[in-house]
């Protein structure tokens, strides 16, 4: 049985036919995955700041004004904090999935779109951790048009999406506006 998360109904027949070779996806998605790696080192050490500077800035509230101070919330520092290791350990995957793609190792495709679920789900997390629902967002988009790539890439061999060689049209023979004229009659 296929698991339908990675050979979805869609891939046979993409509703975007564009001929995407597996190892260049490999690498854009290898690439995204180091960026998505070094964001995670710097949001790890950020999130125990915020906790810091939010708990810190609600005991000064209640210390100045004797009541509870309910607009300098913490948040849920637990569910951040789990998001933020979930968002770079997806991170640590679709990155060694996408380069192993770019060896043309099939088995990468599988850690990208995994490594992408496990990414979002985290993101999930942090915004009921600590809202930022528009870097979510972005990293949304990102995640659906790479999930979409890496299932319509192709490996070397594989029958291409859309054909390819020329169509005709101007420089492109047979039958084209750059084409020579036919040869004229013999008598």
């Amino acid at each position: 049985m296929a698991n339908i998360l990675i050979d979805p109904p869609f891939a046979a027949d993409p509703p975007i036919k564009i001929n995407v070779p597996a190892k260049t996806v490999g690498l854009v998605a290898g690439i995204l995955g180091i960026i998505g790696i070094i964001f995670g080192l710097i949001a790890l050490p950020a999130i125990f700041a915020l906790n810091s500077v939010v708990s810190s800035a609600n005991s000064f509230c209640q210390a100045v004004s004797g009541t509870n101070c309910a607009g300098t919330s913490s948040g849920i520092f637990f569910l951040a904090l789990i998001g933020v290791l979930l968002g770079f350990v997806g991170a640590i995957l679709y990155a060694f999935g996408g380069f192993r793609m770019y060896q043309l190792n099939r088995s990468g495709k599988d850690l990208v779109i995994y490594g992408l679920l496990v990414s979002l789900v985290g993101g999930i997390l942090e915004i009921v951790g600590y809202g930022g629902v528009g870097s979510f967002v972005f990293d949304l988009i990102i995640a659906v048009v790479l999930y979409y790539l890496v299932v319509i890439s192709r490996w070397p061999g594989d029958a291409p999406l859309v054909a390819t060689g020329p169509t005709g049209g101007y420089g492109n023979p047979p039958g084209g506006y750059g084409s020579p004229p036919p040869p004229p009659p013999s008598a």
